[in-house]
């Protein structure tokens, strides 16, 4: 009996190219990672510190309703619709952009007078969303608001 010896180079592969494990997972990391980053990215629907306009509202009060004044405590506040909205004192409203200027996170609504990020403890102040403390390099956006029928909306 003849035994036809194959090459050590083609023992175990077949007529159709065949991707290496190592190639799939590799893969399949790459597109792993291109998911978080899509999803840790800030959207530009946020980033306009006047995103909203007078046909968005369909109670014509000229902006984007963000909260009911009720909603918002004197020293604190809530977050709605990427801003934080703020009552610094009795009958004073303030917003700023939720994103925080560091890397982005949404941060926390005010408490005692002070907005902090959850990710890095960076602290501003509800009065003007200047920087307090912590590793942001500045502090945070403001959004124009005012008042109009019982309703914190975008100016």
């Amino acid at each position: 009996m003849t035994h036809t010896r194959r090459p050590a180079d083609t023992v175990g592969q077949t007529s159709f190219p065949c991707p290496a494990r190592r190639r799939v997972l590799a893969g399949m990391g790459g597109a792993a990672v291109a998911a978080v980053l899509a999803a840790c990215s800030s959207g530009g629907e946020e980033s306009s510190p006047s995103g909203g306009n007078a046909s968005d509202n369909a109670g014509g009060a000229g902006g984007d309703v963000l909260a009911a004044t009720s909603d918002v405590p004197v020293g604190g506040g809530v977050v709605a619709g990427g801003v934080v909205v703020a009552q610094p004192s009795d009958g004073t409203f303030r917003a700023y952009e939720a994103a925080c200027p560091h890397q982005g996170v949404l941060v926390g609504p005010p408490e005692d007078g002070v907005i902090t990020c959850p990710a890095h403890r960076s602290t501003f102040s509800d009065a003007d969303g200047s920087l307090i403390g912590g590793p942001a390099p500045q502090g945070l956006t403001e959004v124009p608001v005012r008042v109009s029928g019982g309703n914190v909306v975008r100016a």
